[in-house]
């Protein structure tokens, strides 16, 4: 038995599918759709079959498509706003890491990169002066954050334009993700 056909499109947005993917997946016309879910088409059970059938393979891929949970490293390490910058960079060469979160009072403020520091280096500014700059003062926007049950494609279009994102779990904090975490579904 068939569902009802207001099921179509409220299947098809959560599976986050265009008119036109649904339209190319069940080899029928994106103009056919938009009738369909606009209610001025009465369609044949085969145009409604094959609409169905590949809603459910869409499903079925989804279901299999890997979660930031899987791929993220619990343990987030961190540096807080207002540490001098020579504890932060002790910390970074420490963990052997080229950037980090900034957290203040357990939420994250902003980020650290050796980026930024080796900026600041060669801007020509006097070494002493920069070890005693707090983090606050040099640090770049915070990481991006996603939920930990987000698909890993969503995170890794985020790694295009950010060093680093922040998992989390009910708002908190729970993990981090780096390209170099993108090598676990390997």
């Amino acid at each position: 038995m068939l569902p009802d056909l207001d099921e179509i499109p409220r299947l098809r947005k959560a599976l986050g599918l265009t008119q036109t993917a649904l339209a190319r997946l069940a080899g029928v016309s994106q103009s056919t759709i938009v009738k369909i879910e606009k209610k001025q088409m009465n369609p044949s059970y085969d145009v409604v079959r094959r609409m169905m059938n590949a809603l459910q393979a869409e499903m079925k891929k989804q279901e299999k498509r890997a979660l930031v949970d899987q791929i993220q490293t619990k343990k987030v390490q961190s540096v807080d706003a207002k540490m001098h910058l020579d504890h932060a960079v002790a910390e970074m060469r420490r963990w052997k890491f080229s950037q980090m979160p900034v957290f203040h009072n357990a939420h994250s403020v902003g980020s650290i990169s050796d980026k930024v520091i080796n900026n600041l280096i060669l801007s020509g500014r006097d070494p002493q002066q920069l070890a005693h700059i707090r983090v606050e003062e040099v640090m770049e926007p915070a990481f991006p954050q996603v939920d930990h049950k987000a698909p890993v494609e969503l995170a890794a279009s985020l790694l295009r334009h950010y060093n680093a994102v922040l998992v989390t779990s009910k708002g908190d904090v729970t993990g981090i993700v780096t390209k170099s975490d993108l090598m676990k579904l390997l």
